[in-house]
């Protein structure tokens, strides 16, 4: 299973950290866990090369586990711009746990800096 969590800092998304696989299918042809990783790189690079956030981002493939968040100093309008993103990011993800909740949980969590 898939164990998703987003963090949040008042009213704002700030990041968010997936980690296991889904288990839907066998290594290399789980559908379900390369659609729930696309999702989660696309915010990503949607954050740091579209909106040009700085930021690091942890990944380990073989455990299933990727974490990024915002940075503290983070300016008014890429705040802005990065809730667009990790809101959507968020929204597709319940998508997915409404037909696999099986397979993958989320929970969103408050957050200090």
């Amino acid at each position: 299973m898939t164990k998703i969590k987003f963090f949040k800092n008042k009213d704002n998304l700030v990041g968010v950290e997936c980690s296991g696989h889904t288990g839907y299918a066998s290594f290399g042809k789980d559908v379900l866990c390369a659609t729930l990783s696309g999702l989660v790189q696309s915010c990503y690079l949607g954050l740091t090369k579209v909106v040009g956030i700085k930021m690091t981002c942890t990944i380990d493939d073989e455990n299933g586990y990727i974490k990024y968040e915002l940075p503290q100093d983070i300016d008014s309008v890429k705040l802005s711009s990065s809730q667009i993103l990790l809101e959507t990011l968020k929204t597709s993800i319940i998508d997915l746990i409404e037909g696999y909740s099986k397979y993958i949980s989320m929970e969103v969590i408050e957050y200090v800096y």
